[in-house]
This record gives C-alpha cells, sequence and structure tokens, in this order.
C-alpha cells in the first residue's frame, strides 16, 4: 500500500510499492479526475475515456511545443515532442509503437501523433524558449463522467468533436491556428486517415470504429525539419469481414456510408435498394449509436477530393464495394448435382460495372476450366462450390482494391524533395479473443503476441546485457519466460 501522497502520481515508476494492484489503483484515480494518460517510466498508459476532451487543440499543443517531458501533465503530444526533438538532435528515425486491446483508443491516438507533428512542423513561429516552469494550462482536476454507453460506444461524429483542430487561445488575434497554417501535404496526409478509417474500419462488438487492418504510417522530414512526404503500410486487413461476420457487428464502413450519401451515384452503380436488400449487409447490425452515416460519406468524399483522387478514380473505388453487393444477391439454385443460375439480372450488374462478359462470367463461376496435364477440362460446380467461390471473388476484389487505395494514398503523399528522416507510427489491430476466432483475428493476436516479446527483448533482455558491457552493478532478472515461443 502506497502512502497517500503517491495517490494520481504521475509516473507509475514514482511509486514507493510497484505491483498490479497499485497500478491498477493509481490509474482509476487519475482516470476519475480527468486524467486519461500516465507515464510508466519510458511509456505512456492511455485509457478511453469513450467521450470528447478539450486536449487536442492549438493551444495545447503550443503547450507542449519546444517543452520537457516533466513540464507539462503526461499527453500524447510529449511522446510526439520526444521522438520529433530525438529526431532532430540524433538525426535517426524514430518510432511510435500504440498497441492496446481492441477498443483502447489506438486508432484515435494515431491520428493525434500525426496531427501534433503536421502542426509543429508547420509552424511558422519560432517556439518560445522554454520556461521551465511547468505550465497551468492543462490541468487534471475536473472529474469527468466516467459513466460507460450502454448500447454501442461513440465513433466518429461523437469522439472527433473532441478532437478536431480549434482555434489557438494562446496568442493574439494575429496569429493563424494551426489548421489554417496547414500545407497541402499536411492536409493530405491528415486527410488520409478518413478514407482509411471507410474502407479499414468496422463496428465490432467492443468498438464502432475498430481498425480492421494493421498500418505503419512513416512522416517523413526534410534536413530543416519541414514535412517532406509520408508514406504508409498495411497488413492483416480482415477481408472475410466483407462477406460474413458476427451478427451484432457491421462490414466495413463505406458500404454503409454509400448506401446512405450516394445519391445519384447510387444510380450509376446500380444500387437502387436500401442496406436490407443486400445479402451481404441485412445478416448483422446496420447502424451503429451516435453514427450519421450520411455525414460520415460526405467527410469520406471531402478528405477523397484533398488526398486527390479525380472523379474517375473514386467512382472505380465505389463500383467494387458496388459489385461486391451485388455478387451477394446472386440467386443460385441446384439441378441434380450442379449449380445454375436461375437470374442473371445481378449477374449482369456485376458485370456491367466490372467490364466482364456475362458469359465467361456465369461460366467461370458455374462451369470453370482447368488445366489437367496438357488438357483443358471443364469441372461442374455444386450450389455451395459456386457460393464459396463469388465469397472468395468478393474478399479478393476487397483486398486488391484495398491495396491499391493504399498505393494510390502513398503516391499523392509522396514528394520529389529531399528526405532526411522519418517518424513513424505502429497502429496494429487490437487483441481480441471471442468463443470462436476467425483466421484473422488469430493472425492478429499472434503478431500481437510477436510484437510484445519484441518489444521485451529489446527493451529489457538487450538493455540488460548493455549494463553488463558498461560494468554497471545490476540484478540481473531473467526474462525468459516472456519469451517464450508464441507457437
Amino acid at each position: 500500500m502506497n502512502p497517500p501522497k503517491f495517490d494520481r502520481v504521475e509516473d507509475i515508476a514514482d511509486l514507493t510499492f510497484l505491483n498490479e494492484a497499485s497500478v491498477v489503483h493509481n490509474l482509476r484515480l487519475r482516470y476519475g479526475s480527468g486524467s486519461i494518460y500516465t507515464y510508466s517510466g519510458l511509456f505512456l498508459v492511455a485509457i478511453n475515456p469513450y467521450q470528447s476532451l478539450p486536449l487536442y487543440s492549438d493551444s495545447i499543443i503550443h503547450q507542449y511545443r519546444g517543452k520537457r517531458r516533466d513540464e507539462n501533465p503526461p499527453h500524447i503530444f510529449a511522446v510526439a515532442e520526444r521522438a520529433w526533438v530525438n529526431m532532430g538532435e540524433e538525426r535517426e528515425n524514430q518510432s511510435i509503437l500504440i498497441t492496446g486491446e481492441s477498443g483502447a483508443g489506438k486508432t484515435e491516438s494515431t491520428k493525434k501523433v500525426i496531427q501534433y507533428l503536421a502542426s509543429i512542423a508547420t509552424d511558422v513561429h519560432p517556439p518560445q524558449t522554454p520556461s521551465h516552469s511547468r505550465s497551468n494550462t492543462l490541468t487534471s482536476t475536473t472529474p469527468f463522467n466516467t459513466t460507460m454507453p450502454s448500447s454501442g460506444l461513440p465513433r466518429s461524429n461523437s469522439m472527433r468533436k473532441g478532437h478536431v483542430l480549434s482555434p489557438s487561445m494562446s496568442g493574439g488575434g494575429s496569429h493563424l491556428t494551426a489548421k489554417g497554417r496547414l500545407g497541402l501535404l499536411e492536409r493530405q496526409i491528415l486527410q488520409a486517415n478518413p478514407i482509411l478509417e471507410a474502407f479499414g474500419n468496422a463496428q465490432t462488438q467492443r468498438n464502432n470504429n475498430s481498425s480492421r487492418f494493421g498500418k505503419f504510417v512513416r512522416i517523413m522530414f526534410a534536413p530543416d525539419g519541414s514535412i517532406a512526404g509520408a508514406n504508409i503500410d498495411w497488413y492483416l486487413l480482415e477481408k472475410s469481414r466483407v462477406v460474413v461476420r458476427n451478427e451484432a457487428e457491421r462490414s466495413f464502413h463505406v458500404f454503409y456510408q454509400l448506401m446512405a450519401g450516394g445519391g445519384t451515384l447510387k444510380e450509376k452503380l446500380l444500387l437502387g435498394g436500401q442496406v436490407e436488400d443486400y445479402e451481404y449487409l441485412n445478416k448483422s447490425r446496420r447502424e451503429v449509436d451516435g453514427v450519421d452515416d450520411r455525414d460520415e460519406w460526405h467527410s469520406l468524399k471531402a478528405a477523397l477530393d484533398v488526398v486527390g483522387f479525380d472523379a474517375t478514380e473514386q467512382f472505380d473505388l465505389f463500383r467494387v464495394v458496388a459489385a461486391i453487393l451485388h455478387i451477394g444477391n446472386i440467386i443460385l439454385t441446384s439441378r441434380g448435382d450442379d449449380a445454375v443460375m436461375p437470374d442473371p439480372s445481378q449477374a449482369e450488374r456485376v458485370c456491367h460495372l466490372l467490364g466482364i462478359p456475362i458469359a465467361e462470367f456465369t461460366r467461370a463461376v458455374l462451369r470453370p476450366r482447368a488445366l489437367a496435364g496438357r488438357e483443358w477440362v471443364t469441372h461442374a460446380r455444386t450450389r455451395q462450390q459456386a457460393l464459396d467461390e463469388l465469397s472468395a471473388l468478393c474478399k479478393t476484389l476487397y483486398e486488391k482494391s484495398f491495396g491499391a487505395l493504399v498505393d494510390r494514398i502513398n503516391r499523392a503523399l509522396d514528394r520529389p524533395s529531399s528526405k532526411s528522416t522519418f517518424i513513424g507510427v505502429l497502429d496494429i489491430a487490437g487483441f481480441e479473443i471471442f468463443d470462436v476466432n476467425a483466421y484473422e483475428q488469430l493472425l492478429i493476436n499472434y503478431t500481437n503476441e510477436k510484437l510484445q516479446q519484441f518489444f521485451n527483448h529489446h527493451m529489457f533482455v538487450l538493455e540488460q546485457e548493455e549494463y553488463a558491457r558498461e560494468g554497471i552493478h545490476w540484478d540481473y532478472v531473467n526474462f525468459g519466460w516472456r519469451r517464450t515461443k508464441t507457437l
């Protein structure tokens, strides 16, 4: 039990008695008083408040600019500032790892890091000399409502209201806000997030805006400290969500956004119905509490315009989404053991959107040809085999389209300028364990476990070896049980 003077301590490492109970108790006290961030030595612990907090305005950005970590309360901006300073002083690439269980707020934390870096890299006013006196702008004495919603966690609108760049209150009226100072490249980097969220995020049982893929974002910097470009690597897209998911969850956001706000575009895509009219959407949840898919659609379209997608490129993106919905509505029946397609109208819509002949598409689904030795032979498919092939086609279409989307964003964020170093942000999909785990979730959990072992090895094992080489007296700790092979 720690003395009362250690209640709400900002760094868990300062606790006299360090154990799980004391750590959780300290986090709970800080959370109840409105402090969602707590240091743990070199690391930052963030607890998702599930509500909007005024912690990310221009004034808060200026508060952390050019300050040491101990001059301000714990914050994600302090981590980003430390990475920025280290990059400049050491002239080495930096990386920020954001990990946690599903719903912990990893995606929002990633966006806050990028927001901070974009803001300080375009700051036309040099930071003031550090005062070395603790600022009182950001306090943590006002408790907030910690009651969790009973059904559905707020996504998008409710969360973003607390994360938008608000007018700066730190300077005179002549000063531009951080948002007003952003150049095209910085705005494109920020607007890439709504695009990736629309096509790569979905509502799950634990999170209304869960990233169903992992990404590593590199923010490239020129020798003078200005942003010189960006690059995104992606992996482990949960493509099976396109065709099947838990009945309490939704498919990727873009399907519902298109259906809610597509307007005349839906007519061009031959989407005449509503969400309940499409088999790949009507077997699970269709709406999310506190989220307006029509507003999200407008945000997506605006983001695509900023990043530089022209009308043809945008139509190509959405016609793949529409084709998947039409494939899901293709009706197959059985005649004996063979699959037949009694109504080809849905297949005709698919072929029209994808630009392929209807006869070849139908033959490929019902009676595909295969090379056996030197001869081509025809195999008649059963109804279930044909349905499985259509499902596989949809998953492949979506994955290839997502990959092309990220490649197009990377081309937009690339600049032919001198690139010196980068700050990388790794946002890995959340660890979850269900009664029945899909294959993609197994891969996500395995990746998280391997990442944890990598972290332990480099932060603990190698550090102890460095102590030994330098002759520092140290009671050796065996971390072997933490490095047991996952599989």
